[in-house]
């Protein structure tokens, strides 16, 4: 739950971002202007600059979470400048350091930061890191904060300011964080590549299409998604396609779809890539919110919720990305994450094995920003007679994959995100909260919203302020019947428990 209090806020601007560029390609997608024609200069415009605010949201992401731990942790602004001259430092250090030979999709080019090295020919840039570094970065900072408020025999605040001696620590500290990362990161982008080759070997195997499926939400997630989409995409380990008319060769399993749309040329599996992102996006990730929503008992935060839950659905069918839905499952349920990417690799399997197809045409300047998989690009293919087959495969595997992520989450939130293997913790935990309200004879009615757990409290005379610390719960509300406490996903099981033995009492 600390965790999502630290990145509650980034998640947001999340969706906002996404909700920004669904907006610029509603208005500027070939595939949804066959619905309608926008001529207004106007418009046109506006679409325009919700892309790029959009655009620029998204690829900035890991900075923005980076901030905002910084602040949080802190709850100082000092650190915000502090955490940009130490991730300044950190990037420039991975310039200067790291092996330069790696393929470009392994270097940030985002942020401006280039150098020609005297000690050797060429421009530099630095890693890309994604939400690895960010997340390194923020904690970094976070110590060399704490280490400008304390004064040792040999700490720089004596010398120095505090503010003076944090800017000092931070820049030093992630300057060895980024030779660390410099000798790490080949390491990793290594085994990516490896990972990359196997599945390249058989595009024709459902386990590899799975793998990459899974490799590529893992990617996204920690922002380095085009580490694995711009190989399969782009490059000829995701096919190449070669016209003997034309003599003409593309490659990348994207390229290979627009040209063949275009050409009106045939190539069997052209679309495989980005099959999976239909299901993800206009089943299980709608599945989920779904799933999420039910499981809250409590009617007012239900109501309260289903608004934002019934615009990230819409948002996740109509713009196609999941990644909101998997930042917030990641920092608040990984077990519900690891599940969920377990379904991604069976639903992309499955979509080999019964040979359903379906690319999409990308108009995105990068491939962290570009929208698979959504309901246009789905919908505007059954014009096509060759597809039919492939999107009654899709539909029929996506209403599956759909109820499983529904019953998935369900059973997440009401039994596993709680004590599931029963330490005996858990009881201690509910006996703590139930004393610290007056017993259960003193609670009228026990409901929970997404992370909270309310308490209908019918004396709160007998409530005890010593009992309710001593639960050892961060944050707890008082409202007007009663106590809210955040308890993170375990507030439905922790319900259910307790409204069963107000029940059992009641008897």
């Amino acid at each position: 739950m600390n965790l999502y209090e630290s990145c509650k806020t980034p998640i947001r601007v999340t969706y906002i971002g996404f909700l920004l560029i669904a907006i610029g390609f509603l208005i500027r997608s070939d595939s949804v202007n066959v619905f309608y024609t926008i001529r207004s200069n106007t418009i046109l415009f506006l679409g325009e600059l919700c892309l790029r605010i959009g655009e620029f949201i998204i690829m900035n992401l890991p900075l923005i979470f980076m901030l905002n731990i910084v602040c949080k942790k802190a709850n100082n602004a000092s650190p915000v400048l502090m955490a940009l001259l130490g991730y300044f430092s950190f990037l420039v250090t991975t310039m200067l350091l790291a092996n330069q030979n790696l393929s470009s999709q392994a270097y940030a080019t985002g942020y401006g930061i280039n150098s020609v090295f005297y000690m050797d020919s060429g421009t530099r840039f630095p890693l890309e890191t994604g939400m690895i570094g960010s997340f390194l970065v923020a904690y970094v900072v976070r110590i060399a904060f704490i280490f400008s408020r304390h004064r040792g025999d040999f700490s720089l605040a004596n010398i120095f300011s505090k503010e003076t001696a944090g800017f000092i620590y931070s820049i030093v500290f992630c300057f060895f964080l980024g030779v660390g990362m410099s000798y790490l990161y080949p390491i990793f982008f290594n085994l990516i590549q490896r990972a990359i080759t196997f599945i390249g070997q058989d595009l024709s195997d459902p386990l590899r299409i799975g793998a990459y499926s899974i490799l590529d939400r893992v990617l996204s997630i920690l922002g380095l998604g085009q580490l694995v989409r711009t190989p399969f995409w782009y490059t000829n380990v995701g096919g190449s396609f070669s016209n003997a008319l034309t003599g003409q060769s593309i490659t990348g399993d994207v390229n290979i779809w627009k040209y063949i749309q275009e050409s009106n040329a045939t190539y069997p599996g052209a679309g495989r890539f980005i099959t999976p992102y239909y299901v993800i996006n206009m089943f299980m990730i709608p599945g989920i919110y779904l799933g999420m929503l039910l499981s809250m008992s409590d009617k007012k935060d239900r109501a309260y919720m289903s608004i934002m839950f019934i615009m990230g659905i819409l948002l996740s069918i109509v713009a196609g990305n999941p990644l909101p839905i998997e930042l917030l499952m990641v920092v608040t349920s990984p077990i519900l994450a690891i599940m969920y990417l377990a379904i991604v690799g069976v639903v992309s399997g499955a979509l080999v094995n019964f040979g359903a197809y379906l690319g999409f045409v990308s108009n995105a300047n990068n491939v962290e920003v570009a929208m698979p998989g959504n309901f246009p690009d789905y919908i505007i293919n059954i014009r096509n007679i060759n597809l039919t087959y492939s999107l009654k495969i899709i539909a029929l595997v996506g209403l599956l994959a759909f109820i499983v992520c529904l019953l998935m989450t369900l059973i997440y939130y009401r039994y596993l995100a709680f004590d599931f293997i029963k330490t005996g913790k858990g009881d201690e935990f509910i006996n703590n909260i139930i004393d610290s309200v007056g017993g259960i004879d003193n609670i009228e009615d026990v409901g929970s919203g997404l992370f909270r757990l309310n308490l209908h409290i019918k004396d709160p005379e007998k409530m005890s302020i010593d009992k309710i610390r001593e639960t050892e719960v961060k944050k707890v509300y008082e409202t007007r019947n009663g106590l809210s406490y955040e308890l993170g996903t375990s507030c439905a099981a922790i319900a259910r428990i307790i409204k069963k033995r107000i029940k059992k009492n009641t008897n």
